[in-house]
């Protein structure tokens, strides 16, 4: 149901208020207490995309170059993704100043300028790292939304096909990280090459 570049609101992975957790498959409700046990309560939600205020989709962009993550996964344990965590970040502040409020943090991966493509060359955008015959693209652990959510952070984007890459559990994390503090996300975000280095980007979706 998401084609192109999309929005993810905080409902896309959280339950409305009352769900009960137990009527999770076994696999989710571990991967549930994992996740409370480390990053806090799972919140709930009912916010879909027309009651995302445009406020909140729209600031200065941020961009954080991940390409370097790229080829950092053990072919053993795929299907994987690289994972962008708070290390990434605070390296990416320490080179550029602080994150600032209200800023959109925006990943450069440069995968879906590489491997958007018509098929069968085009399974390599999608289809192979989900299979787990190739690398996953990078994307940002729950702990890495969660420092961004500390830094006043409301909308993150990726250039990449998902924000919470290819292993399913921790996209799940990733992805209740972000609903639970009220972020939203933008997905398949290409052509970030495109955009100058030598001056501040306004970011509008």
């Amino acid at each position: 149901s998401q084609a192109g570049t999309h929005l993810v609101t905080p409902s896309f992975a959280l339950p409305e208020s009352g769900f009960d957790n137990a009527s999770y498959p076994a696999e989710i409700r571990g991967w549930l207490r994992d996740y409370e046990k480390a990053h806090g309560t799972r919140g709930t939600s009912t916010i879909t995309a027309e009651q995302v205020p445009l406020d909140q989709t729209s600031g200065r962009a941020r961009i954080i170059d991940v390409r370097g993550k790229i080829g950092s996964t053990d072919r053993a344990h795929w299907p994987a993704s690289p994972e962008i965590g708070p290390a990434e970040i605070e390296a990416d502040e320490n080179a550029h100043g602080p994150i600032r409020s209200g800023d959109i943090v925006v990943f450069r991966t440069d995968w879906s300028d590489r491997f958007y493509r018509p098929l069968p060359e085009g399974e390599l955008c999608m289809l192979q790292p989900i299979n787990g015959k190739a690398e996953g693209w990078p994307a940002p652990n729950a702990a890495a939304i969660n420092l961004l959510a500390k830094r006043g952070v409301r909308c993150v984007a990726t250039d990449a096909p998902t924000i919470g890459g290819v292993d399913p559990r921790n996209a799940l994390m990733t992805y209740w990280a972000l609903g639970s503090r009220g972020m939203v996300a933008v997905e398949s975000l290409p052509g970030l090459g495109s955009l100058p280095a030598d001056r501040e980007v306004y970011f509008l979706f």
